[in-house]
């Protein structure tokens, strides 16, 4: 069993020239309809092909499998792509290419962490230097090296109530309000850094400075 999902999106702004040296042997690649394209620029060859191929041609002969959708659906592709391999087993989740775009879709990918987070499941965005995840209750350890950017705000609440440990700005049980951006522009004093989410849902945001 392939243990980590990648799936790849087609936003023409994202950096997608980072991801062949940082796939594994067990990946399992998955190319969300136009995603293919960037796939084959740079050389990687998918798992998995879903779409509705509404903006590309179906692709044929590349080895891969294919799940064709309809045009007029509920979901996006990317997010139908993420299902899919939830169904399939995968609880772990790198999305790559589906930001920087349309602001709707980019926003729908969010949404998709969400879900995975929701689930129990690990999942972030990468485009380029910049990686964006989502968080629930607990304690987290964050794989953010020393001196790079860190933000973190309410998702899909409210507000959340968060610790923060080895930061520029450290917090102990500090209410983040959705309407007050108070958790922008942080740096890492350490490597790893904790983050303790006691109550609500977090976005995440590291970025280098």
């Amino acid at each position: 069993m392939k243990k980590r999902c990648i799936i790849i999106g087609a936003s023409r702004k994202s950096d997608l020239s980072f991801l062949p040296a940082c796939l594994r042997e067990d990946d399992y690649i998955v190319c969300a309809d136009g995603g293919y394209s960037f796939a084959r620029t740079l050389g990687i060859s998918p798992d998995l092909i879903i779409g509705d191929f509404d903006s590309s041609d179906k692709p044929v002969d590349c080895g891969a499998e294919i799940i064709a959708l309809p045009v007029k659906k509920d979901d996006t592709d990317t997010h139908y792509a993420v299902m899919e391999c939830v169904k399939r087993g995968f609880d772990e989740f790198l999305l790559c290419g589906v930001s920087g775009g349309r602001e709707d879709h980019s926003y729908s990918c969010l949404c998709s962490l969400k879900y995975l987070s929701d689930t129990g499941r690990k999942g972030c965005i990468c485009d380029g230097d910049t990686v964006t995840r989502i968080i629930g209750k607990g304690v987290h350890s964050i794989p953010l090296k020393r001196g790079r950017g860190f933000g973190i705000f309410p998702f899909g609440c409210s507000s959340c109530t968060v610790t923060l440990k080895g930061f520029e700005y450290e917090a102990d049980r500090l209410e983040l309000l959705s309407e007050r951006p108070m958790g922008c522009s942080n740096r890492a004093l350490t490597d790893a850094p904790l983050v303790e989410i006691h109550s609500g849902t977090a976005i995440i945001f590291e970025y280098p400075l």
